[in-house]
C-alpha cells in the first residue's frame, strides 16, 4: 500500500502532539509547585518547633528557606509552559555545564522518587523479593540460596538457583 500524508496533515499531528506535551507539562508543573509549597509548609512547622525550643537563629534561617520556596514556587505557579521551557533553554546557553549538572541531579532525584513511590506500592520492595546470603547480605535474585560448604570437602561456596 501507498500512503501518502500531506503537509497539513503532519501539521495538524505536531500540533496534537504539542498540545499534549503542553497539557503534560502543565499538570507536572501544577504537582510541582502543591508538592513545593507542602515542603514550605513542613519547613514552617519544623521552624515553629525550634522557637518552642528555643533554638531562635536556626529557626530563622529555616524560615527564610521557606520564603524563597515559597517564592519560587509562586514565581513557578505564574509562568505558563512555553515561558518556562524558554528560560530553561535560555538557562543551557548561559551555563551549560550547570544546566547539565543540573539535569542529571534532577534525574537522580527523580529516579529515587519513583523507585521509593513503586517500593510504597507494591508492598515496601518494590516488587522484588531478595533472598538473604550466608554473609547477612540481600543478593537481590529471587530465588538465590548461598550454601557454604563444609570443611574439607574440597570446595568453595556453592551457589543454587
Amino acid at each position: 500500500m501507498d500512503e501518502h500524508y500531506s503537509s497539513t496533515d503532519t501539521t495538524g499531528l505536531m500540533d496534537k502532539v504539542r498540545q499534549g506535551a503542553t497539557s503534560q507539562l502543565g499538570t507536572q508543573k501544577n504537582k510541582a509547585t502543591d508538592g513545593i509549597g507542602t515542603v514550605a509548609q513542613a519547613v514552617r512547622q519544623a521552624s515553629q518547633q525550634l522557637r518552642t525550643q528555643q533554638h531562635e537563629t536556626i529557626a530563622g534561617y529555616i524560615d527564610q528557606a521557606a520564603n524563597q520556596l515559597e517564592r519560587f514556587s509562586t514565581r513557578l505557579r505564574d509562568k505558563d509552559v512555553g515561558e518556562l521551557v524558554r528560560d530553561a533553554q535560555q538557562f543551557a546557553k548561559r551555563q551549560p555545564a550547570v544546566f547539565i549538572g543540573s539535569a542529571f541531579a534532577i534525574g537522580l532525584l527523580g529516579a529515587r522518587f519513583f523507585k521509593s513511590s513503586r517500593a510504597q506500592q507494591y508492598g515496601g520492595n518494590g516488587g522484588k523479593s531478595y533472598g538473604a546470603s550466608s554473609t547477612g547480605y540481600s543478593t537481590g535474585y529471587r530465588s538465590e540460596t548461598t550454601i557454604a560448604s563444609s570443611p574439607g570437602t574440597g570446595s568453595s561456596n556453592a551457589t543454587q538457583r
